[in-house]
């Protein structure tokens, strides 16, 4: 099997891809100057969540809202993003990161000259919310200079989208100024709770297998079980010396973004390597491995269920230093197979 590089997602299950940087199916918000870059939707995924990346420039607020279902996620990748969720709110720089479980009133405002992000959407299918409001996008980047009258092009779509999906606006809640981070957003919080929470760039406990080093942004238990995000590092220097072996997750799709370095995929017998930027999907009921294809790369992982992050931390011992070791340290092996059950995968 060749691993196939696309430029929009397949519109079906069962295919591993890559979609190369700044791609994915375009669309942009009217008078947003954004653009909203689909790179898995609920149809890759059977509905299990959708991922989707964002790109843009300074504008208003969006407007709160909520959710009765879906769960939002903001992990800013460049530039800065303003996040609100019922009465907290935070600039969020690159790897900081905002979970908004169902129910918490929110909005978001791109802050930066320059701001690109990247969220999962559970549960699939809501991104059909941007096909609905928005307009296909075919430019670089993002629009620049959308100077229409929202009123005309955008607001009556908003007001049949309130109709037709999950958001429920809250046109009452006064708008407030994003808060100092106050040194509560090192942790997780262990639960799902409405109201979410903060979590600043490389805060939270890490572990290391080998010289792989993982880091939870959000495992199930603050997900309701749902989904998870894992931030990885590695190096090539250690190549071999974390999980090697192959793993197949029956039930859990995984989506892959490459944020530094090179990292390198071996999926039902086809090796492919990713870059920055790039994004690679990884269907459930697929044999696979990865491993660093240069001397640091850098991934975030997002998994519906526990995934590769949750083998990781389980098989691994924690790790309180930045970047990945000089020297791989040892693991015990068998451990992934005394897992297996649990964690509802397969070594193979």
């Amino acid at each position: 099997m060749t691993i196939e590089h696309l430029t929009t997602p397949p519109g079906k299950t069962d295919l591993a891809y890559v979609l190369p940087c700044f791609t994915g199916e375009l669309w942009t918000i009217p008078t947003s100057n954004s653009t909203m870059r689909l790179l898995v939707t609920g149809k890759e995924t059977d509905n299990a969540f959708a991922v989707v990346g964002t790109g843009g420039t300074y504008d208003k607020p969006i407007g709160f809202h909520y959710h009765r279902e879906a769960h939002d996620v903001f992990l800013c990748l460049k530039g800065k993003i303003n996040v609100w969720a019922n009465d907290q709110a935070r600039s969020l720089g690159p790897g900081d990161f905002a979970s908004v479980p169902p129910g918490t009133i929110h909005q978001y405002q791109i802050d930066s000259a320059h701001t690109e992000f990247i969220g999962l959407i559970i549960p699939g299918g809501w991104e059909e919310f941007f096909r609905f409001i928005g307009e296909p996008y075919a430019g670089p980047l993002f629009p620049t200079n959308d100077r229409r009258d929202p009123f005309e092009v955008l607001i009556p779509k908003l007001m049949a989208a309130t109709e037709k999906f999950d958001m429920i606006p809250v046109r009452e809640k006064a708008q407030f100024d994003p808060q100092p981070w106050d040194g509560t957003e090192t942790r997780l919080p262990g639960k799902c709770e409405t109201g979410g929470y903060f979590l600043r760039v490389g805060a939270g406990e890490k572990f290391v297998v080998g010289g792989t080093v993982v880091r939870a942004l959000a495992r199930r238990e603050e997900t309701g079980g749902r989904f998870s995000i894992y931030e990885v590092g590695a190096s090539e220097i250690h190549r071999g010396k974390g999980v090697g072996r192959k793993l197949e997750f029956r039930d859990t799709h995984h989506a892959i973004y490459t944020v530094e370095g090179v990292l390198r995929l071996s999926i039902d017998g086809s090796e492919v390597s990713t870059t920055a930027g790039e994004t690679t999907f990884v269907p459930a009921g697929t044999k696979w491995s990865f491993e660093a294809g240069s001397g640091y790369a850098r991934a975030y992982v997002f998994a519906n269920g526990g995934g590769i992050g949750e083998v990781l931390t389980s098989v691994g011992s924690k790790y309180e230093f930045p970047g990945v070791p000089a020297e791989a340290e040892s693991w015990d092996e068998s451990k992934l197979k005394g897992l297996e059950t649990e964690l509802k995968y397969v070594v193979i």
